[in-house]
């Protein structure tokens, strides 16, 4: 990874409530992040946006924030919003690499917020 980089996480508030990862760079600017939703009861995960900085993209930072998100609930079903050309490239490295299922237009459960 180029430069050194950081990573903030925030927990939702409410059950299966939106959570982010934040990437910041060495100043503790935003240089990427993550927002997600889990629901345990569900056992459903949500990616609901992942953008990094054109700048840093490349360097593995989509694929660290991903991992910290899902580590605790890796077993669980996943998917995500509408993915854009970048995001289908993404999310189908991370589908051979990780051997989860990402599919596009994902279902939320009841318990998520939209």
């Amino acid at each position: 990874m180029r430069g050194q980089v950081s990573f903030e996480r925030v927990f939702a508030a409410l059950p299966a409530g939106r959570q982010t990862v934040s990437v910041l760079d060495a100043d503790h600017r935003p240089v990427g992040c993550l927002e997600y939703q889990v629901c345990h009861a569900c056992h459903i995960g949500y990616v609901v946006n992942i953008a990094i900085a054109s700048h840093w993209q490349g360097q593995g930072l989509g694929r660290h924030v991903l991992n910290t998100a899902m580590e605790p609930c890796r077993d669980y079903t996943w998917s995500t919003s509408r993915q854009s050309s970048d995001g289908r490239r993404f999310f189908g490295a991370m589908e051979e690499e990780m051997e989860v299922a990402f599919p596009a237009r994902g279902v939320r459960c009841s318990h998520m917020t939209p």
